[in-house]
């Protein structure tokens, strides 16, 4: 999902927006899915998501507060935002709106929400106390956050959305970032549950959990490594070698990861839930 403050962040997903989780790749939807169970969402929740993309969380969130509840997703990209809005609109999901706004410093009324979602969004943040101070302030009493990631996979050698080819690819060109996939996601797990006890949160627990990537072919894979985050990666890798780093991650795909016939890659992914305390 879409978020942090870099310009350059938000135009990178702008240019992604109208294939950004639509490519026929299922990864996104499951983990936001997974996500809103986490967050315990109820019918008549007043939900913020965080980074919502193009709907990945946005849309299970708001199933499940219902007729009664409702779904604010935040972005700073404002192609993302429309296209979620249009979406919204297409399924009945009338409760549901969408802002272009700073998921870091979200300028929205104090203890307005029952839960405060974010999906593969907040660990890209530039001040993640800052962010966390402020979501807590956005909930309600007893309110609920709940945070995914990427989690960090180095055994038996380093992976990035389960492949190594792609982390080799991460340790030449983006060594400028201490961000997933360069550092821990949060900073590590040590430092999040930390960090959100400082930043006034109880009940705070962590987990990481198998997901998976699914798609028919192994080009479809590489076709949506340029279709999200990891598209600034591929801006800085020459040109030229562009092809030649694509079929590598094609055939490593190809030799240990179909299964009937079809892409099924293992990804390791970092759910974090925690409670504002009651007043």
């Amino acid at each position: 999902m879409a978020n942090g403050r870099a310009p350059s962040e938000h135009t990178v997903f702008d240019q992604v927006s109208a294939e950004y989780d639509q490519l026929p790749v299922e990864f996104f939807g499951p983990v936001g899915e997974r996500l809103v169970a986490m967050a315990g969402i109820r019918p008549g929740d007043r939900v913020l998501d965080i980074g919502c993309g193009r709907g990945a969380v946005t849309f299970p969130a708001a199933r499940a507060a219902g007729a009664t509840g409702s779904v604010l997703g935040v972005d700073l990209s404002p192609r993302m935002v429309e296209a979620t809005r249009a979406k919204a609109a297409e399924l009945g999901l009338h409760r549901t709106r969408t802002l272009v706004m700073d998921g870091q410093k979200p300028t929205l009324p104090a203890g307005t929400f029952d839960a405060v979602v974010g999906g593969m969004s907040v660990h890209m943040v530039a001040d993640l106390p800052t962010a966390y101070r402020a979501y807590r302030d956005l909930l309600r009493p007893e309110g609920r956050l709940a945070l995914s990631a990427p989690a960090t996979d180095l055994s038996p050698r380093p992976r990035v959305f389960g492949l190594e080819t792609i982390a080799e690819l991460s340790a030449a060109y983006a060594t400028d970032s201490d961000v997933y996939p360069n550092g821990e996601a949060f900073g590590g797990q040590d430092r999040l549950q930390d960090d959100l006890r400082v930043c006034g949160f109880t009940d705070v627990t962590l987990s990481v959990e198998r997901a998976f990537i699914r798609a028919g072919t192994a080009r479809d894979v590489v076709r949506w490594t340029w279709t999200h985050g990891m598209r600034r990666l591929w801006e800085r890798v020459p040109q030229h070698r562009h092809a030649h780093l694509e079929s590598r991650i094609a055939a490593e795909i190809t030799a240990g990861h179909l299964d009937g016939g079809h892409v099924v890659l293992p990804v390791p992914v970092l759910y974090a839930t925690a409670t504002r305390p009651a007043a």
